[in-house]
């Protein structure tokens, strides 16, 4: 009878190993013994490896691997190793891209009511920005993204645009006329170039120095970093510091692909994306202003309006913000309005 108490006992003892072992490694891996394969997450950013955006999307990498151990694993391809930013929002929303790290310049093309944002000179320094996207505003923006099978985890910078060219000084609206300027396609901007007189010629990024070179146009419209680190003060003599459009970025995520994430998952991916951001957006305010202090060393003349000289500018773009409005709807443009602050 004691032998037989003592093999139950001992049968007992095993199951009991065999259970807490499988507790343990179900623990741990979430599967009965078998390793979780990290998450492997792929990241589009249109510029290099220098550039703020990059630093945003690795500062993002490396924060989600340091908070999931290692679970989520996010490979960042800058250079538009993964497309231009057209091609890669087109990408995240289909789901055949994870993540991308994309500016303003694109997004009226997913959602037309986007196009508020272009509005001009709708604010005027970085401060009044994140004032502006960290409202209810940024929240409707996102919101609009969302519609078209894109999520926003995070708003970043991209720049303020500015005027450089070889001909004249600009310091007030009328210096323009005649200018031929290099513009985005962006319809809003073109038309503000063309009221003024100037030659708005639309032209891809990749055509700009070339054509500032052999002198196709006189000038450009682009952000500071850009124009810096393109090289297109090497055949621009002015700058000024207009501020005259303000393109934010997005931290995009395809809805495709955070559908079928874990709840665990998705937090992680939203508490790194907005700690990102805070590096991305310092990191934009600096680079914006050594890449001016840097064309002045180079010898390009530099004008920076005061508020006078800035709202004479300013007057001249009001006449767009009814055509935003038939665009965007006028409930949404006159909350960014409000939130950004702008006096029409």
């Amino acid at each position: 009878m004691k032998r037989i108490l003592l093999m139950m006992v001992m049968a007992f003892g095993i199951i009991l190993l065999t259970a807490c072992g499988n507790e343990e490694t179900e623990g741990a891996t979430g599967t009965s013994g078998d390793s979780v394969e990290p998450l492997e997450l792929r990241v589009g950013v249109v510029v290099g490896d220098w550039s703020p955006h990059y630093q945003g999307a690795q500062a993002w990498a490396d924060a989600l691997d340091e908070k999931t151990d290692g679970q989520i694993k996010m490979t960042v391809f800058p250079d538009g190793q993964l497309g231009g930013e057209r091609e890669m929002l087109e990408a995240i929303q289909n789901g055949s891209l994870d993540i991308g790290l994309i500016s303003s310049s694109v997004f009226s093309v997913f959602e037309p009511k986007m196009a508020v944002i272009d509005i001009p000179f709708l604010v005027s320094s970085f401060d009044e920005a994140e004032t502006l996207m960290d409202s209810k505003a940024g929240e409707e923006l996102s919101a609009l993204m969302l519609e078209k099978g894109i999520r926003n985890l995070a708003w970043g910078h991209n720049d303020f645009r500015v005027i450089t060219n070889n001909k004249q000084a600009i310091e007030k609206p009328e210096d323009l006329a005649a200018v031929k300027m290099r513009v985005p396609e962006s319809k809003v901007l073109a038309d503000w170039y063309s009221e003024l007189g100037s030659m708005a010629t639309p032209m891809p990024f990749p055509d700009i120095y070339a054509a500032l070179q052999q002198g196709v146009v006189d000038g450009q419209d682009n952000g500071p970093i850009l124009s810096y680190a393109a090289k297109f003060f090497e055949h621009q003599d002015y700058l000024t510091v207009s501020n005259h459009q303000y393109s934010p970025l997005g931290f995009f995520i395809s809805e495709s692909v955070w559908s079928g994430l874990s709840d665990a998952q998705k937090e992680a991916l939203e508490e790194t994306a907005k700690e990102a951001s805070e590096v991305e957006r310092q990191a934009i305010r600096e680079f914006n202003e050594t890449s001016i202090a840097a064309m002045e060393e180079a010898g390009v003349e530099t004008f920076k309006p005061n508020e006078e000289e800035r709202a004479a500018f300013k007057e001249t773009s009001s006449i767009f913000i009814d055509q935003i409005r038939k665009e965007a709807g006028e409930d949404l443009t006159n909350l960014v309005l409000q939130e950004a602050g702008y006096e029409e």
